[in-house]
């Protein structure tokens, strides 16, 4: 029997008071030059360490299968990165200073069933992985700099990685929103592809032009993908893979003329201007190639053998009357092999703007809208799940941000037995 659910109003009771104690203690703590725990730990200007905890508590209010199911999931991240540019400025950077070394754990907790509770096929919380702790970077990076190249080399995921780069299949847009089907690359999910918080051996490598964009090529070495989940005892939830993956990318602002979106918002109102909190423009094309043997007796059921893809995503500025910024988004990925691919499709968009509120000019307010396709092969009987999400980030502080959420998830299962699901949560954010 599975644990008992407390009801929807006991547990946004329960979020409502947590936020409030950390708003608190944010509010309160002191300021400082660099991070508490950096200040505290007394740590040399060529290192630089990394606190996150983030908790996802939601609930489903109506619809589905269990209606007022509900799930806690968070998840703690710690990172080290050294290298010897940082408080350098760029432009008298050798080339020991381009060089970072990055080692990150995750370790993850809670009930990751929410989903599977309600009836949809996706988990609605970016942060659902098999719970237990996890090696989710451990790479040389060779920074760009000024330059023209960089690279990465060591255990990674596809993207993001600690470096700030985005990586592949991936967009910083797609950052702001709350449901997995947005923030985990397109909602890309062939098994055997490195993942976050999955990590294989890989390299990454790429060239920059001021007017073409950028081009980076990838490739990972998927055999111990498993073997390193489970090193520090995690059960990855997925049967050994063999095989590699490559992917290549194009990125390019398509609006180099507006210097304007990478500086500070002048407010109208006020002499101050205010942090930028949205991307700048992107645009993006790309495609991957994976070739996977899964070790396990129902492997045809699951997708191996041939996927491949092509995917891309634009980000766009808008002036609109009202909020300091605005975005446009739209994203797609599509297989060319959906018979190996459970989810062959993917189209997605959204729009988001900071300072809606104008006593609140760094909160954004974001609104995301995408349709998943599952594979008539694999999965037979089933033909797509949609989610539209509306959710308002709050800036407190550096230190802590909170994201009230509301979800409607359309088709849930795909088969068009599940009644539609309502829920809604929030997002704890602590940087240390």
């Amino acid at each position: 029997m599975p644990p008992h659910q407390p009801g929807w109003m006991g547990t946004f009771l329960k979020l409502t008071s947590s936020a409030l104690a950390l708003t608190c203690s944010a509010v309160f703590a002191p300021s400082a030059r660099t991070s508490p725990l950096e200040s505290l730990l007394g740590l040399p200007e060529w290192a630089d360490l990394s606190v996150t905890v983030t908790a996802q508590p939601m609930v489903g209010v109506v619809g589905g299968d269990r209606p007022g199911a509900s799930s806690w999931f968070q998840s703690i991240n710690l990172g080290l990165s050294l290298s010897s540019g940082f408080e350098k400025d760029q432009d008298s950077w050798s080339e020991l200073d381009h060089w970072q070394l990055n080692v990150e754990l995750s370790s993850n907790a809670g009930n990751p069933n929410l989903n599977t509770d309600l009836g949809s096929a996706f988990t609605l919380q970016t942060l659902v992985n098999p719970v237990g702790t996890w090696l989710t970077e451990a790479s040389v990076v060779r920074n760009r700099g000024r330059g023209w190249w960089e690279a990465q080399l060591g255990l990674m995921s596809l993207a993001p990685d600690m470096a700030g780069e985005p990586g592949f299949v991936s967009s910083p847009v797609m950052n702001n929103y709350f449901s997995s089907v947005f923030n985990n690359t397109m909602n890309l999910l062939v098994i055997g592809m490195p993942i976050n918080p999955f990590v294989a051996p890989g390299l990454k490598v790429k060239a920059h032009s001021e007017t073409l964009g950028s081009l980076g090529y990838g490739y990972f070495y998927l055999d111990p993908q498993t073997t390193i989940a489970s090193s520090l005892g995690v059960n990855p939830g997925i049967p050994e893979v063999q095989g590699g993956m490559q992917a290549l990318q194009w990125t390019r602002n398509p609006l180099p003329s507006r210097t304007d979106l990478s500086k500070p918002i002048p407010r109208p109102d006020t002499q101050a201007n205010v942090i930028r909190q949205l991307p700048m423009p992107e645009l993006q094309l790309g495609g991957y190639l994976t070739s996977t043997r899964l070790l396990s007796d129902d492997a045809d059921e699951l997708g191996e053998g041939l996927n491949r893809g092509i995917y891309g995503s634009i980000t766009w500025p808008l002036d609109l009357p009202v909020g300091l910024d605005s975005r446009l988004w739209v994203a797609g990925t599509v297989s060319l092999d959906p018979e190996n691919n459970p989810y062959p499709t993917f189209v997605g968009g959204g729009w988001l703007t900071q300072g809606v509120v104008p006593s609140r000019p760094l909160d954004v307010l974001a609104l995301g809208l995408e349709r998943t396709s599952f594979s008539s092969t694999l999965l037979s009987g089933k033909s797509y799940e949609a989610t539209i999400e509306l959710n308002y980030s709050i800036y407190v502080s550096e230190m802590l941000q909170i994201q009230p959420v509301m979800q409607w998830i359309i088709n849930p299962g795909g088969a068009g037995e599940t009644p539609g699901i309502w829920a809604g949560g929030v997002q704890l954010n602590l940087n240390l």
